[in-house]
């Protein structure tokens, strides 16, 4: 974030592997949209990657946050009601993925179990049996014959195109027939 002009920083990136600090946490950071206000000045900023496009990356990152998120509490004594969404400073619709699914207390309870087991926070990912509806997440995307890769494409279809959809298998979603989208790209509703 050296030389970034654009107001827009974190203090801690976590994906699915490990969590990245970009700036000293006695920095303020340009992360919850509120300007000048305590959000940026006096929060300390955990972004989760893959929230657009990480299928089951997305949940692992997610889980890795809660235990960060833990061990902040513990390094500086804040109480879980001191944790708080982005949404909940300026309005930003962020965290947005957690908040679409409708995860948020599930997100602060495995916060809090790992801050009371020393470090696991449990599971998130949603049960799922592939039977709702999926929003394409990708620019563009090859929708498959079967699920995966070396099936032939049919045909393209584009962000935010919702879709139908019957089941899942592989991490891939049949949307109709001989249809499949991969998980990786896409939101699922349930």
């Amino acid at each position: 974030m050296i030389r970034n002009n654009n107001e827009v920083s974190f203090h801690i990136a976590v994906d699915d592997k490990e969590a990245v600090q970009g700036i000293p946490l006695e920095r303020n950071a340009w992360h919850c949209g509120d300007g000048g206000g305590n959000g940026n000045r006096k929060s300390i900023g955990v972004e989760i990657c893959y929230s657009l496009s990480g299928g089951d990356r997305y949940y692992k990152a997610e889980n890795n946050a809660a235990i960060i998120v833990a061990q902040l509490m513990r390094q500086y004594n804040i109480p879980i009601s001191k944790v708080r969404t982005h949404q909940s400073w300026s309005g930003k619709y962020c965290p947005h993925r957690m908040l679409a699914e409708g995860r948020w207390n599930s997100f602060i309870e495995r916060v809090q179990n790992a801050y009371n087991g020393g470090g696991n926070a449990g599971s998130t990912k949603p049960s799922n049996n592939g039977v709702g509806i999926v929003t394409i997440t990708a620019d563009v995307l090859r929708v498959r014959t079967g699920p995966g890769t070396n099936y032939d494409i049919v045909k393209k279809v584009y962000r935010g195109e919702r879709y139908q959809s019957w089941g899942i298998q592989n991490g891939w979603y049949n949307v109709g027939g001989d249809q499949w989208v991969s998980g990786e790209y896409v939101r699922f509703e349930g």
